[in-house]
C-alpha cells in the first residue's frame, strides 16, 4: 500500500521546516519526516517505524534513556517540554537542536504517546528570542518601573566555565541542576555566579540575567557545549 496516497498529511509534515514525529506510549517511533530520518542515518522515513532511540545507531545508551524518561515525563504531567539538544549525528556533525515534546492524544482527547519538532539553532540568536518570550510580563514591567540596574561593563570577557553557567542561568536553571549538568560541585557553581554578578557589576542573580541579555550573551551558546553531548530540559510549561 501506498502510505503517502492513503497518508497526505504525511507529505505535508515532510514540507514543514525542521525535524518532526511521533511515539507512542512506549516510545517506539510512530512517524518522522524525511529532515529527521536523515540526520539520525536513516534514507527512508518509514525505516525508523517500530524503531526506538536505543536503535539509533550514533545514539549512546545513556542519552536513548534520557529521551525515553523525557517522553515519560511529557505523557504523566501532561506539560509540553522545551529542550537544547547537543549531540554528534549520524554524518560525524555535532549539531544544537530546539526541540519541543508534547503529548499526543487520539480523537477522544487520550494521550496514546509524545509528539516532538525541533529547529537547528544555525542561528543562536534563537535562543535569546526563546528566552525572552518565557520570560513573564511582571518582570519586564519591574524593569521598566526601576532604574537601578548598572550598565554593563563593555568588553566582558568571561572563561569557559563562566560562559556555561551564564548560559544555563539564562535558562533559570537552579545551582544543583548546573553543578549536574557540568559536573561540577555546587559550592562551585554558586562561586562562579558571584564572579559573574562582580564582572556584570550585578546586585543580584536576577539582575545578572537582566544585564547579560542586555549585554547580548543571549545570543551565545559557548563553544565547549557544542562539543560537549548534552539533552537540557530548558522550560516545562
Amino acid at each position: 500500500m501506498d502510505t503517502h496516497s492513503t497518508h497526505p498529511s504525511l507529505d505535508i509534515l515532510n514540507q514543514l521546516p525542521g525535524c518532526w514525529g511521533c511515539k507512542d506510549i512506549n516510545s517506539v517511533f510512530v512517524y518522522v519526516n524525511e529532515e529527521y530520518s536523515n540526520i539520525i542515518g536513516f534514507k527512508n522515513p518509514l525505516d525508523c517505524i517500530g524503531f526506538t532511540d536505543f536503535d539509533i545507531p550514533h545514539l549512546s545508551a545513556k542519552y536513548a534513556y534520557i529521551f525515553q524518561q523525557q517522553d515519560l515525563q511529557v505523557m504523566t504531567t501532561e506539560k509540553r517540554l522545551r529542550i537544547l539538544d547537543i549531540h554528534p549525528y549520524a554524518d560525524g556533525s555535532w549539531r544544537a537542536h530546539l526541540f519541543t515534546k508534547t503529548a499526543w492524544r487520539d480523537n477522544n482527547n487520550k494521550i496514546i504517546g509524545t509528539i516532538f519538532s525541533g529547529i537547528e539553532l544555525k542561528d543562536t540568536s534563537l535562543l535569546e528570542i526563546g528566552h525572552w518570550l518565557c520570560r513573564t510580563d511582571t518582570i519586564k514591567q519591574q524593569q521598566e518601573k526601576s532604574n537601578h540596574f548598572n550598565n554593563p561593563p563593555l568588553n566582558i570577557l568571561l572563561n569557559t566555565r563562566e560562559s556555561e553557567v551564564l548560559f544555563l542561568l539564562l535558562y533559570g536553571k537552579k545551582p544543583q541542576y548546573i553543578s549536574k549538568t557540568l559536573q561540577l560541585a555546587v559550592k562551585t557553581v554558586e562561586n562562579y555566579v558571584v564572579r559573574l554578578r562582580d564582572k556584570f557589576n550585578a546586585n543580584s542573580k536576577g539582575e545578572l540575567i537582566e544585564l547579560a541579555l542586555d549585554a547580548g550573551f543571549g545570543s551565545h551558546i559557548p563553544e565547549s557545549m557544542l562539543k560537549t553531548q548534552q539533552s537540557i530540559i530548558l522550560r516545562e510549561y
